[in-house]
């Protein structure tokens, strides 16, 4: 007839989605992803000089423990062996100060500001120990740094999440702990060979060159958002993506915070309830004091994020029982004692040189090995050379003849140091970032950090009490014996996370753990069909 039409045949023929839309949707991804990646880069680099900071807060009681309590040395005052363990100590409860106060002013004032905030503590801690003439103001001084450590581990998390690209997520969270090696690697080369106070100086200089390094850097997108600026979000965004069109910021920022802080902008289904922005972030709806934590803690105890929270801490617990700290604070001492026939001070240069590349290839292929199997690598691998350890120290303890092994100390600690810090040492941070929403980062960092300390406090005060009576080759079958435990673990119940977007992290996050250790998203979308 003429005048009418049908529709199945005058209507546009949609091209096969397996064709078209989905390889369209493919590039755009791939387009959005190389034209923003360099910013993010930088962005995250700069952020996390602040941790270098943190490396250099631990480097220096590795290289400095032996010189003050030497008679030699030109330090100010002398100390005891039981001093100098309350000096590794004491930062540790520093540490435990600074995430709940790092947690809210992130929350309140924004990540950038809060990591800003987090020099002045370094600044003021390096000032104290540059004029310090007793054993008390180093104290003071180390529970100021330590507060400084715990405001960086808190925000930090947060901010590199918040600006990264699903498909460099990983690699930049794993900038976290690639930086804390650098800050310890430098301090332990400069320190044997410059004098007690230009070594204080020379470390002041970092936390400035940070502020004057990331000041020029925006507001995490997703922060400003969330406290009702979308002006200034929308053109963070598209700083961080290198859009230059406002109206396309603006629709990339309303997808991307739709899934939660993590979410992919192409993904705009309906939003979990984990990753909603919560009442305490929306305009208008200021919550104070008490009803702010008691909302964050209901939103923690969610199921998905109860084992995030679970998964995070169980990593936690194999970092500090691998005794990777402490053996890094008292490596020059377990050399000494060792007899090592190199000096004491190029084997610990040596040993942090080469954590250094190894957590350097984990930020290399972290997104193309997966976050599991470098995890799987590294806790047995710690478990091994640990154990090896164990015994040689051991053997030398019972007075046999151990002089024609006089490296194996060293050969055996750079080994467990390519295997912590390929996937035990650097990814339990980036995998905060990506576990949590936007709105839970925060009070699950400060418990994370909290926890951490306090197993660190434990830990750091115990590796001497109980070295000193049953041997050092006790402590570390313990520490090889927790890391298989955490290679178990690992195997069985942590998610794979690579590639994935917020939303279907979270539904991995509500499968069982056999579904998560054996088979992953995918047949576990398989069954749900």
């Amino acid at each position: 007839m003429t005048g009418t039409t049908d529709p199945l045949i005058d209507a546009p023929k949609e091209a096969p989605k397996s064709e078209t839309t989905q390889p369209n949707a493919q590039l755009e991804k791939c387009e959005l992803s190389k034209r923003t990646r360099w910013r993010q880069w930088l962005a995250s680099i700069s952020a996390t000089l602040s941790m270098v900071a943190v490396g250099t807060v631990f480097g220096w009681t590795t290289t400095s423990l032996s010189r003050l309590m030497s008679e030699d040395s030109d330090a100010p005052m002398r100390i005891t062996k039981d001093e100098s363990s309350w000096i590794v100590s004491l930062t540790v409860i520093g540490s435990m100060i600074g995430p709940f106060l790092g947690a809210y002013l992130a929350d309140r004032y924004g990540r950038k500001r809060c990591l800003l905030l987090s020099s002045a503590f370094y600044m003021a801690g390096w000032t104290i120990v540059f004029f310090a003439t007793s054993v008390s103001a180093l104290y003071v001084a180390r529970v100021t740094l330590g507060i400084g450590v715990g405001v960086s581990y808190t925000t930090n998390p947060m901010y590199v999440s918040e600006v990264a690209d699903v498909n460099i997520r990983g690699a930049l969270g794993t900038l976290i702990a690639v930086n804390v090696f650098t800050g310890s690697l430098f301090t332990c080369s400069i320190g044997p060979w410059i004098s007690y106070h230009a070594l204080a100086a020379v470390l002041l200089i970092i936390p400035i060159v940070f502020v004057l390094s990331f000041i020029w850097f925006p507001e995490s997108p997703h922060f400003l958002a969330a406290r009702g600026r979308r002006g200034e979000a929308s053109r963070s965004l598209a700083f961080f993506k290198g859009i230059r069109d406002r109206e396309e910021a603006r629709r990339e920022l309303e997808l991307a915070l739709q899934g939660g802080s993590n979410e992919d902008p192409r993904d705009n289904k309906p939003d979990d309830r984990a990753g909603k922005v919560s009442s305490s972030n929306v305009p208008g709806n200021e919550e104070k004091g008490l009803k702010i934590v008691l909302n964050k803690l209901k939103l923690i105890l969610l199921p998905t994020n109860r084992r995030a929270l679970c998964i995070i801490l169980g990593l936690i617990v194999a970092q500090q029982l691998s005794g990777n700290f402490s053996t890094m604070q008292y490596l020059e001492v377990l050399f000494n004692r060792a007899s090592v026939g190199i000096d004491s001070n190029i084997a610990t240069i040596l040993v942090l040189a080469v954590g250094l590349v190894s957590g350097a290839c984990s930020t290399a292929t972290v997104e193309g090995a997966g976050r599991r199997p470098l995890l799987i690598f590294s806790t047995l691998g710690s478990s091994v050379t640990l154990a090896i350890l164990a015994v040689y120290l051991m053997l030398d303890a019972r007075k046999v003849d151990v002089s024609s092994a006089n490296l194996l100390p060293v050969v055996v600690v750079i080994l467990f140091q390519v295997a912590f810090q390929i996937g035990l040492g650097t990814l339990p941070n980036a995998l905060i970032g990506e576990l949590f929403p936007t709105e839970v980062k925060g009070i699950a960092g400060a418990i994370i950090t909290v926890f951490d300390g306090v197993l660190g406090f434990a830990v750091s005060k115990l590796y001497q009490v109980i070295g000193d009576i049953l041997g050092a080759y006790a402590v570390y079958y313990f520490f090889s014996a927790s890391c298989l435990l955490a290679f178990l673990m690992v195997t069985f119940l942590l998610p794979e996370t690579k590639g994935r977007t917020f939303r279907e992290i979270q539904r991995l996050l509500a499968a069982s753990p056999r579904k998560i250790s054996s088979r992953g998203l995918n047949d576990l979308e398989a069954a749900k069909a």
